[in-house]
């Protein structure tokens, strides 16, 4: 169905795209014709894939409309070269200009999680140092030339600076978003109107713009392209959240900036040189705005020094609670709390913690692990954090995170052998998660760090007890059974001696009994589980060995799977055969020498 859509607009765009340079007498029908099938595109887009955030591409679409006024207008007014363009053609050009930057600039800050706007001042600084030049060396001599008075120098000035900041643009989002083929047709539009407009300045400056020329390509392209782009399915990626990288200047990119600061005070000084400067106004404006962008520039390296300092006080803050902690929900409390500790004031956010091996979850009173109730992803192969939409996690998931769009999905993965499966989920706005990534991956894996410590001194504790166990019970004619659920975790040796049978590397308890004698047993072991620890189960077990023979046991059993000491349903079974035998031998003697047992057997010996 899309590919239908997108050749059907495709082929409609070419019948038009032929009427404007076969009919150019019809100019203003057919560019009103392609600037609303352009922006139809874009609404069919926008509906169809319903991207994350529409507003980007509604600017866009306002963008379109205002080019495709102008061009209406200016196909209406101006049918031969020289014919004075009006003033609501440059209007409407003009606040095209906006709407445009607007858009894109939006879709660069959703397509991804700026660190920090290094990179965009940067490249307007060098936009600036690039228009100062291109007005002192083309424009400026071909503008004096022209007579041209002070307004259309004005307009011809904006629309100079507008297409390089459209290049600016263009660039950043080539450079900040997704590769994909709907950021290309953008850029590709972008280029095409670039590439126009400078074709209008040449034909303008020199006799007058001709209608239906070759110059009109780079508009149709424009149009062509944006309604594409909103037609492709990859339109939806350009508004989601995506992996940033580290913010790394390159050198050869530093030493540009030096030289654009160089620009202005360059072009000074050689117009100085060569005689009375006479673009001395417009350098004076560049080095303004150059002076602020740097200005600013430094003020956010200040402002995010300090933001690093705060943090890694923050994290030290943290590191000490998850150092001291000796259980799951104790570095549970001290991950939310360090989250709480670290987003900015008064910002909301929710947090869910998964140790992904049974642990208790931050803010659950409940007992219960989110890995009972919902999935929790995978680490993925590389154990990298990831943004994730909340809308694809599993209900009862989104609805612990709130009603935020994106969560931060930390993987608790460590080198270790035992490293466990679980996740660190935080849910907040975009520019909050960006703010925090950084410091969160290193909670995450401060956590994984606690919790494998914590696991190996349970695991060492355990070993150390069943050491302890084994030397106690190891020549007792008791048995004494340690199950991790249901496997055998440790088992005395009378165990083989009470039921006959050959002790099984890793067997599950109910393996040694029979299927006859099971249901008893899995009955005296539920009542375990639901008894408190100091109570336990007690009963009488009827097992049959191998060899057919019946065994009378007496069983106590105890759920001591909370015991850090344990971590196990411990059994302790006593061979009562003999001792029930030697009772029921007793009480028969008692009853044969008791005044009825002595009248029974009087009777008997009379009647024989």
């Amino acid at each position: 169905m899309s590919t239908r859509i997108t050749a059907g607009y495709l082929t409609l765009m070419a019948v038009l795209g032929v009427s404007v340079f076969a009919a150019p007498g019809w100019a203003a029908v057919t560019w009103a014709a392609v600037g609303l099938t352009s922006v139809c595109a874009v609404v069919v887009g926008v509906r169809r894939y319903a991207p994350r955030a529409r507003a980007p591409w509604w600017l866009l679409a306002g963008a379109i409309l205002a080019m495709a006024a102008g061009d209406t207008i200016f196909g209406a007014a101006v049918r031969r070269p020289g014919d004075p363009s009006p003033v609501m053609v440059d209007v409407c050009y003009l606040s095209m200009l906006p709407l445009v930057l607007a858009g894109l600039i939006q879709l660069t800050r959703t397509s991804v999680v700026l660190r920090d706007r290094t990179r965009l001042l940067d490249l307007l600084t060098f936009t600036c140092a690039a228009a100062l030049v291109l007005w002192i060396v083309v424009l400026g001599p071909g503008i004096r030339a022209n007579g041209l008075d002070g307004l259309d120098k004005s307009v011809l000035a904006a629309y100079m600076v507008g297409d390089l900041l459209l290049l600016t643009v263009s660039m950043r989002l080539m450079v900040a978003a997704r590769r994909s083929s709907a950021v290309a047709l953008l850029a590709v539009g972008v280029w095409g109107v670039v590439a126009a407009d400078s074709a209008y300045w040449i034909a303008d400056l020199s006799g007058g713009w001709q209608p239906g020329g070759p110059g009109e390509l780079g508009y149709l392209l424009f149009y062509v392209c944006w309604g594409a782009a909103a037609l492709r399915p990859s339109m939806v990626r350009l508004t989601m959240p995506a992996q940033a990288g580290p913010a790394r200047l390159p050198h050869w990119w530093i030493a540009v900036m030096w030289l654009s600061l160089t620009v202005p005070a360059g072009a000074l000084f050689v117009e100085s040189v060569a005689g009375p400067p006479r673009n001395g106004l417009v350098i004076a404006v560049a080095t303004i705005i150059m002076a602020a962008l740097v200005l600013t520039r430094l003020s956010d390296a200040i402002t995010k020094h300090r933001r690093s300092l705060a943090r890694e006080r923050g994290l030290r803050e943290a590191c000490g609670p998850l150092m001291v902690a000796t259980g799951q929900a104790g570095v549970a409390a001290a991950i939310r709390a360090a989250i709480d500790g670290l987003a900015p004031s008064g910002a909301p956010h929710r947090v869910v913690f998964d140790p992904g091996d049974g642990a208790v979850p931050a803010g659950d009173g409940e007992g219960r692990r989110p890995s009972d109730r919902y999935p929790v992803p995978a680490p993925a192969p590389d154990r990298r954090s990831r943004l994730a939409p909340t809308r694809t996690l599993h209900p009862d998931l989104r609805g612990r995170l709130g009603g935020f769009e994106t969560t931060l999905v930390c993987p608790l993965t460590v080198d270790l052998p035992t490293a466990g499966g679980g996740a660190l989920f935080v849910a907040a706005d975009d520019e909050v998660l960006g703010a925090m990534r950084d410091s969160v991956e290193v909670l995450a894996a401060q956590a994984a760090l606690a919790l494998e410590r914590i696991a190996l001194t349970d695991a060492a504790n355990r070993h150390d007890s069943d050491r302890y166990v084994r030397t106690v019970v190891q020549n007792t004619a008791d048995v004494v059974v340690v199950l991790d659920d249901e496997r055998i975790r440790y088992a005395s040796p009378s165990l083989a001696t009470v039921l006959g049978i050959e002790l099984p590397a890793f067997g599950a308890f109910g393996d040694l009994i029979r299927p006859e004698d099971r249901e008893q047993v899995v009955r005296t072991l539920e009542r375990a589980r639901r008894s408190r620890a100091d109570e336990g189960a007690r009963d009488c077990w009827s097992l049959r060995r191998p060899d057919g023979t019946r065994v009378l046991v007496e069983v106590s059993c105890r759920d001591l799977r909370a015991d850090r000491m344990v971590r196990g349903i411990v059994v302790t079974m006593r061979d009562v055969t003999a001792q029930r035998g030697q009772e029921r031998e007793l009480i028969r003697q008692a009853l044969l020498d008791s005044p009825a047992g002595f009248n029974r057997r009087s009777s008997t010996s009379k009647y024989r």
